[in-house]
């Protein structure tokens, strides 16, 4: 079974080496030299696994992996950097990124972490296909039949609060009160979700019911 990855790495040298390491072992590579060479390109693919380096030239391997995380929770992330520090690792692994590689690293090691990071994410990806609904809290995310919803963070409280108390409709007060450090939130903001919410939920034939009086309602 072929795998996909995704690597940007401006060293050359050690991008090739990568690339003929991971299609040895049934890796698809995507390889690119540059952050614009990667968002400009029509063949990368949406979920896989990502190897970054920190330092590139003009957008840096930390502000991707920020702007994927924005969209794609569950895809493993790998930085690579000569950085060591603990605070350089640490500002690394806060961005998004699931592991952190110090240059010059093994190989092989390298192979290893990869493989295991694509199984466990291949593992969960196949449990949650064809099985109904599932929520996934740490990834804003819902699962349908094989189906990724990807939400922002108020949007899966308000959906998730929906959804465990599908028996009655809710309030717009009580999923304000479902953001108690949120002091940005009022009626108004919830019918925004709602609307949001509505929009990616009926490609899953998911609806969310306006109970006139009262709140919303899901229906699934």
């Amino acid at each position: 079974m072929k795998k996909s990855i995704v690597i940007i790495e401006d060293e050359k040298d050690i991008l090739d080496a990568l690339k003929q390491l991971l299609e040895r072992h049934e890796f698809i590579v995507h390889g690119y030299e540059t952050a614009e060479e990667f968002f400009s390109a029509k063949d990368r693919p949406d979920h896989c696994v990502y190897l970054f380096d920190w330092n590139l030239p003009g957008i840096k391997g930390i502000d991707i992996v920020k702007t994927i995380r924005l969209k794609d929770k569950l895809s493993p992330i790998f930085m690579m950097s000569a950085y060591n520090k603990a605070d350089q690792i640490i500002e690394g692994l806060q961005s998004g990124a699931d592991d952190y590689i110090t240059k010059p690293f093994n190989y092989e090691e390298l192979l290893v972490r990869v493989n295991n990071a694509y199984t466990k994410v291949s593992n969960l990806q196949d449990n949650l296909m064809n099985v109904g609904l599932k929520l996934i809290p740490e990834a804003h995310t819902v699962m349908k039949d094989g189906v990724t919803i990807n939400l922002t963070s108020r949007e899966f409280v308000i959906f998730n609060h929906l959804y465990k108390h599908q028996s009655a409709a809710a309030t717009r007060e009580e999923l304000i009160s479902q953001f108690e450090k949120d002091m940005e939130m009022t009626a108004r903001n919830i019918d925004v979700h709602i609307f949001s919410l509505r929009k990616k939920m009926s490609k899953v034939n998911i609806a969310i019911e306006t109970v006139w009086g009262t709140g919303y309602k899901i229906i699934l």
